[in-house]
């Protein structure tokens, strides 16, 4: 574009839309512009400063980088959270697992949540918001860099939920909580390509077809739970029969539900702990 004909962000859209997903282009307008969709575009042409930053994203997005981490943020369950490349990124799935949680609290009234692997924060604070005083909620986490991240969470939401340095249970001898909710790394080794790469493994990737976290909180979990508790997972698309057999082969759960996301994919389940074991 010449200084007779400055570039304006239409223009900018035009020569970049097949670089961005739809979805990134939407969230780059909302976040740069304040603007919802292509119909309400800036007409006055793009400052430098405007352009810059465009040019800087284009740069790391054309290497791989995700969204989220050029821009420090990401929105989950409609609330703004701060990401860093130490925390998985929250996907639109995990926020039906949230909803399953808020369902089956709300219908049982229980009180106390345990988020085991909360990452940014995303999933308990996003349930904490939503009840308030009414619940007491602890997150835990095995990486200190993401429990920095979610501790930014916390303060920046103002969310009263605890946190936990620990590998899966072990920070919580002598607690039980009614409902335990989890998005455990569950992707396979192999399967980690493309913009995967640049998000933590620890967080994402699991042995043993992405179950061995999986298979490790429906042993231990049991142990955590009161009476009649609850233990909700997120899981991949293709796990649900593998996840079944391994709760059959404990015994300790009765399966309430399986959970679909959005795309009609297999993405949760609901378990609740038999009589004999709670």
């Amino acid at each position: 574009m010449s200084e007779k004909n400055p570039m304006k962000i239409k223009d900018w859209l035009d020569l970049n839309k097949d670089i961005f997903s739809d979805s990134d282009l939407r969230y780059i307008l909302k976040d740069i512009f304040s603007v919802q969709s292509c119909a309400f575009l800036p007409q006055e042409p793009l400052g430098k400063d405007k352009l810059k930053s465009l040019e800087t994203i284009k740069k790391s997005y054309r290497k791989g980088i995700p969204l989220a981490y050029i821009l420090g943020k990401e929105e989950f369950f409609g609330h703004e959270f701060e990401i860093e490349d130490s925390v998985l990124i929250p996907r639109k799935e995990t926020e039906i697992i949230v909803e399953s949680a808020i369902e089956l609290i709300e219908k049982k009234g229980l009180k106390t949540v345990l988020d085991i692997g909360c990452g940014s924060g995303n999933i308990a604070i996003s349930i904490k918001k939503y009840f308030g005083d009414k619940i007491e909620i602890a997150s835990s986490d095995i990486s200190h860099k993401a429990l920095r991240v979610a501790k930014k969470n916390i303060e920046k939401h103002n969310s009263d939920v605890g946190l936990v340095m620990t590998d899966l249970f072990c920070g919580f001898k002598y607690r039980s909580f009614d409902i335990i909710v989890s998005n455990p790394p569950y992707v396979e080794p192999r399967s980690i390509k493309g913009p995967l790469r640049h998000e933590p493994r620890i967080a994402l990737c699991a042995r043993q077809a992405g179950l061995e976290v999986i298979e490790s909180i429906l042993w231990a979990g049991v142990n955590y739970l009161k009476r009649k508790g609850f233990l909700l997972l997120e899981i991949g698309y293709n796990q649900k029969e593998p996840t079944k057999e391994i709760i059959d082969s404990l015994g300790f759960y009765e399966i309430i539900d399986w959970i679909k996301d959005y795309s009609d994919n297999w993405r949760g389940v609901i378990l609740k702990t038999k009589e004999k074991y709670g």
